[in-house]
Protein backbone atom coordinates (compact mmCIF):
# COMPACT_ATOMS: atom_id res chain seq x y z
CA UNK A 1 0.00 0.00 0.00
CA UNK A 2 1.39 3.38 -1.01
CA UNK A 3 1.52 6.11 1.65
CA UNK A 4 2.05 9.64 0.44
CA UNK A 5 0.95 13.13 1.24
CA UNK A 6 2.00 16.35 2.87
CA UNK A 7 0.89 18.67 5.63
CA UNK A 8 1.75 22.30 6.27
CA UNK A 9 2.82 22.89 9.86
CA UNK A 10 3.19 26.47 11.07
CA UNK A 11 6.73 26.08 12.40
CA UNK A 12 10.34 26.16 11.21
CA UNK A 13 11.75 22.94 9.68
CA UNK A 14 14.10 22.37 12.66
CA UNK A 15 11.18 22.39 15.12
CA UNK A 16 9.11 20.09 12.90
CA UNK A 17 12.05 17.70 12.62
CA UNK A 18 12.60 17.76 16.39
CA UNK A 19 8.93 17.05 17.10
CA UNK A 20 8.70 14.24 14.55
CA UNK A 21 11.78 12.48 15.91
CA UNK A 22 10.92 12.83 19.63
CA UNK A 23 9.53 9.55 21.05
CA UNK A 24 7.46 11.35 23.70
CA UNK A 25 5.84 13.58 21.08
CA UNK A 26 5.20 10.59 18.82
CA UNK A 27 3.43 8.69 21.63
CA UNK A 28 1.24 11.75 22.29
CA UNK A 29 0.40 12.38 18.64
CA UNK A 30 0.37 9.07 16.72
CA UNK A 31 -3.03 7.38 17.01
CA UNK A 32 -2.58 3.89 18.46
CA UNK A 33 1.06 4.30 19.51
CA UNK A 34 1.12 3.33 23.18
CA UNK A 35 4.80 3.10 24.02
CA UNK A 36 8.31 3.64 22.62
CA UNK A 37 11.44 2.50 24.44
CA UNK A 38 14.93 3.40 23.17
CA UNK A 39 17.26 0.68 21.94
CA UNK A 40 19.99 3.14 20.87
CA UNK A 41 21.07 4.60 17.52
CA UNK A 42 17.62 6.08 16.72
CA UNK A 43 15.99 2.67 17.16
CA UNK A 44 13.06 1.92 19.48
CA UNK A 45 10.79 -0.88 20.55
CA UNK A 46 7.20 0.13 19.96
CA UNK A 47 3.80 -1.02 21.08
CA UNK A 48 0.81 -0.04 18.95
CA UNK A 49 -2.87 -0.76 19.12
CA UNK A 50 -4.23 -0.99 15.61
CA UNK A 51 -7.08 -2.48 13.74
CA UNK A 52 -10.03 -2.02 11.48
CA UNK A 53 -13.58 -2.75 12.57
CA UNK A 54 -13.61 -6.01 14.57
CA UNK A 55 -9.98 -6.82 13.73
CA UNK A 56 -8.08 -5.06 16.48
CA UNK A 57 -4.97 -5.93 18.40
CA UNK A 58 -1.74 -4.86 20.01
CA UNK A 59 1.31 -4.97 17.82
CA UNK A 60 4.86 -5.23 19.13
CA UNK A 61 7.75 -4.21 16.98
CA UNK A 62 10.53 -1.79 16.23
CA UNK A 63 10.74 1.72 14.82
CA UNK A 64 13.90 3.36 13.56
CA UNK A 65 14.89 6.72 12.16
CA UNK A 66 17.45 6.21 9.42
CA UNK A 67 19.50 8.56 7.25
CA UNK A 68 18.66 11.58 9.45
CA UNK A 69 19.52 15.05 8.14
CA UNK A 70 18.45 17.43 10.91
CA UNK A 71 15.77 19.85 9.77
CA UNK A 72 15.69 18.35 6.27
CA UNK A 73 14.74 14.65 6.12
CA UNK A 74 14.83 11.12 7.51
CA UNK A 75 13.57 7.65 6.70
CA UNK A 76 11.10 5.99 9.09
CA UNK A 77 11.20 2.20 9.27
CA UNK A 78 8.60 0.24 11.26
CA UNK A 79 7.98 -3.47 11.65
CA UNK A 80 5.40 -5.01 13.93
CA UNK A 81 3.51 -8.21 14.56
CA UNK A 82 0.33 -8.91 16.43
CA UNK A 83 -2.68 -11.20 16.57
CA UNK A 84 -4.11 -9.81 13.32
CA UNK A 85 -0.93 -10.21 11.30
CA UNK A 86 2.01 -7.95 10.53
CA UNK A 87 2.73 -4.43 9.36
CA UNK A 88 5.92 -3.07 7.80
CA UNK A 89 6.47 0.59 6.86
CA UNK A 90 9.29 2.25 4.93
CA UNK A 91 8.66 5.98 4.58
CA UNK A 92 10.76 8.98 3.57
CA UNK A 93 9.92 12.22 5.41
CA UNK A 94 11.10 15.60 4.08
CA UNK A 95 10.80 19.08 5.57
CA UNK A 96 10.34 21.79 2.94
CA UNK A 97 10.41 25.42 4.15
CA UNK A 98 7.44 27.55 3.10
CA UNK A 99 6.45 31.15 3.85
CA UNK A 100 3.81 29.98 6.34
CA UNK A 101 5.90 27.24 7.98
CA UNK A 102 7.08 23.83 6.84
CA UNK A 103 5.53 21.46 4.35
CA UNK A 104 6.12 17.99 5.78
CA UNK A 105 6.14 15.62 2.81
CA UNK A 106 5.92 11.86 3.34
CA UNK A 107 6.14 9.07 0.81
CA UNK A 108 6.61 5.35 1.21
CA UNK A 109 5.13 1.90 1.36
CA UNK A 110 3.29 -0.09 3.99
CA UNK A 111 2.93 -3.85 3.82
CA UNK A 112 0.16 -5.48 5.80
CA UNK A 113 -0.37 -9.22 6.09
CA UNK A 114 -2.57 -11.65 7.93
CA UNK A 115 -6.21 -11.23 8.92
CA UNK A 116 -6.07 -7.44 8.87
CA UNK A 117 -5.00 -7.51 5.20
CA UNK A 118 -8.24 -9.34 4.40
CA UNK A 119 -10.17 -6.13 5.09
CA UNK A 120 -9.15 -4.88 1.68
CA UNK A 121 -6.77 -2.37 0.17
CA UNK A 122 -9.33 0.40 -0.29
CA UNK A 123 -10.49 0.33 3.33
CA UNK A 124 -6.92 0.14 4.67
CA UNK A 125 -5.89 3.12 2.52
CA UNK A 126 -8.79 5.14 3.89
CA UNK A 127 -7.89 4.25 7.46
CA UNK A 128 -4.21 5.11 6.85
CA UNK A 129 -5.16 8.54 5.45
CA UNK A 130 -7.46 9.18 8.42
CA UNK A 131 -4.69 8.27 10.87
CA UNK A 132 -2.14 10.48 9.09
CA UNK A 133 -4.54 13.44 9.18
CA UNK A 134 -5.14 12.96 12.92
CA UNK A 135 -1.41 12.62 13.50
CA UNK A 136 -0.42 15.80 11.65
CA UNK A 137 -3.22 17.79 13.29
CA UNK A 138 -1.83 16.80 16.70
CA UNK A 139 1.76 17.53 15.59
CA UNK A 140 0.59 21.00 14.51
CA UNK A 141 -0.85 21.51 18.00
CA UNK A 142 2.46 20.40 19.55
CA UNK A 143 4.34 22.88 17.33
CA UNK A 144 2.03 25.68 18.42
CA UNK A 145 2.56 24.81 22.10
CA UNK A 146 6.35 24.63 21.63
CA UNK A 147 6.40 28.09 20.04
CA UNK A 148 4.19 29.61 22.74
CA UNK A 149 6.16 28.09 25.62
Amino acid sequence: MRLQGHKLIEAEPQLCYRLLTDPQVLVRTMPGLKKMEPLGDNKYTAEMEMGVAAIRGRYQGTMSIEDPVEGASYRLMMDGQGPGGFVSVNMQVKFEPQDQGTDVVYEGDAKVGGTVAGVGQRMLSGVANFIMNQFFTKVGQEAKKAQEG
